[in-house]
């Protein structure tokens, strides 16, 4: 037998435990100010795209009549990869427990990208830990368009920006293929976050070309052929389903009214951007711009070329959406959401403005992170700690129930549709109840948040909402309109209802005001009614008596 490979030696850990714990220890104490300030949610929101579909991927008998999911399954989508991943991890792990992982994964790229973004371009340690508490803690969507680095539950973009910002450093470090590697990988992700960063990263190697050594003239070159190869499998078939001709009795102005007008209005049009938006992002524009001129007169700003070319092509893209959409509706350029954008001159604006805090602060604060680094296992100690204090606020109840409890705890109504109906029923529920499909895991006609990205399937998603909350055609939408829906969905009369349901398939109504029927579910905020197989109404004295309702 040989000898056994040699332990590294005690400098080795040392300098392992100076890189790897700083950037530990800020991802978690980031993680439970986060926490504390915006607590963890599941099964809600943006995830009604996401955990249904994946509920169906494991046992295909759920949601085989929910039109949504269908859509999703019957094709390539922007959600395919993030779910395929997701799929794997709920082999081994429920499902609960792995959108946890993937989102603890996701918040661990962002956080540790960000420290090292703001070492390599700053060389302080407090101004990186700064930065990372600034971009999650302290200035959610101070962006245009409503979109953010992390948010309190886990979404695909999430694991776009870790990689994608892991990918803008190691081309800051002239390592093309990682970079190119990465990125590719963030388009598998989130397409428009990776596409939009790696173009922004192709910008700022060609505007480095000519002062480039020679060996690194051909680095654009490569990054480009590398981010093609590596992204294509996720561009492509996204293009094929995407773009083409309108389908039939639709026009691009049309697509664009539904997409752009209606439902989203706070990513697409600048006039819809929230007052306060705009504002906070002007204060971090004004203050990050004259931390980084003020930073490089005095030579303590790297790379401050490459970022003026970042800095610079974001505007540019920004500009140019506000032409694509307010000026002249161009529905190819406003499906990319260029102001997306915005979340990287975050993070290059608050690099600036940590750095010029950091020289600000008490010398006894400035010495901290090196005390840290002379302490590891202290260090080690205080990220074990922050973490496991991060899972119990992950992991805390809501609702007063002994720990440990599922996060995202369906309501009684919910628990009721699960149990108490078939795995097929089909309910029709308020366009605002983004949580139902998911906690009841039943299927709906439809509601405002699953939103579908082909064209045919957005003229559905409208036609659908149209009918079952029937208010017109309004000039703006977003989540203002909700209400609107809401209520015009609770006005539907039984003779209105019926026709819907042979229509769209449901059985069961989930609403607040009351139905010329016995409820088989009520409690004080809702009540579920199953309608009748045919059109007659049934007379007030054999109304079908409930099957199950619970005490208030």
């Amino acid at each position: 037998m040989g000898d056994p490979r040699p332990l590294p030696s005690r400098r080795t850990v040392r300098i392992l435990h100076a890189r790897l714990l700083p950037p530990a220890l800020v991802t978690a104490l980031a993680l439970v100010l986060y926490l504390l300030r915006f607590s963890y949610d599941y099964a809600a929101s943006d995830q009604d795209e996401l955990i249904p579909f994946l509920l169906h991927r494991l046992d295909p008998s759920l949601f085989a009549h929910d039109w949504f999911v269908q859509t999703q399954a019957g094709s390539f989508n922007v959600r395919t990869y993030v779910v395929l991943l997701l799929h794997g991890l709920a082999r081994v792990l429920p499902v609960w427990a792995a959108v946890l992982t993937l989102y603890v994964a996701a918040w661990t790229l962002i956080a540790t990208a960000l420290y090292h973004l703001g070492r390599l371009l700053t060389g302080d340690r407090l101004a990186a830990a700064l930065t990372v508490i600034a971009a999650t803690v302290l200035t959610p969507q101070w962006t245009l368009g409503g979109n953010d680095l992390v948010h309190r539950m886990f979404v695909p973009s999430m694991l776009a920006w870790g990689l994608g910002l892991w990918g803008l450093g190691q081309a800051l470090r002239h390592r093309t293929a990682p970079a190119a590697l990465l990125l590719g990988l963030a388009t598998w992700a989130q397409a428009l976050v990776g596409l939009q960063l790696a173009g922004l990263t192709g910008l700022m190697l060609l505007a480095d070309r000519r002062r480039a050594s020679p060996q690194r003239r051909h680095g654009p070159a490569r990054f480009a052929a590398l981010y093609a190869l590596t992204a294509a499998p996720a561009v492509v078939p996204l293009l094929v389903l995407q773009y083409g001709p309108p389908p039939p009795g639709a026009s691009p102005d049309d697509l664009f009214y539904i997409q752009a007008v209606f439902r989203t209005p706070h990513h697409y049009l600048p006039s819809a951007f929230p007052r306060r938006a705009l504002l906070r992002f002007g204060l971090l524009l004004g203050l990050g711009s004259g931390a980084l001129a003020w930073l490089h007169r005095r030579g303590q700003v790297r790379h401050v070329r490459r970022l003026g070319v970042l800095l610079l092509a974001m505007a540019g893209l920004c500009l140019l959406a506000v032409v694509c959409t307010e000026l002249r509706p161009v529905l190819a350029v406003a499906e990319l959401q260029l102001f997306k954008t915005t979340v990287l001159a975050k993070v290059i604006l608050l690099i600036g403005i940590a750095r010029v805090a950091a020289q600000l602060l008490p010398a006894r604060l400035r010495r901290l992170p090196d005390a840290l680094r002379g302490s590891p296992r202290r260090s080690g100690t205080a990220a074990a700690v922050l973490a496991a204090v991060a899972l119990l606020l992950m992991l805390r109840p809501t609702d007063g129930t002994a720990l440990p409890r599922v996060p995202g705890a369906p309501r009684a109504v919910e628990s009721w549709a699960k149990t108490a109906t078939p795995r097929d029923a089909v309910f029709a529920v308020p366009p605002s109840d983004d949580r139902f499909r998911s906690r009841a895991q039943r299927a709906i006609v439809v509601n405002f948040k699953a939103f579908p990205h082909q064209d045919a399937a957005m003229l559905a998603w409208f036609e659908r909402l149209q009918a079952l909350a029937p208010i017109g055609r309004p000039p703006r939408g977003g989540a203002a309109i909700l209400d609107d829906l809401d209520r015009a969905f609770e006005h539907l009369t039984l003779a209105e209802l019926l026709p819907l349901s042979r229509r769209y398939g449901f059985t069961y109504v989930l609403r607040r005001t009351p139905l010329p029927l016995k409820p088989v579910y009520a409690d004080p905020s809702v009540r579920v009614y199953r309608l009748p197989d045919d059109a007659h109404l049934p007379e007030p004295s054999h109304l079908p008596e409930p099957s199950h309702l619970p005490e208030p």
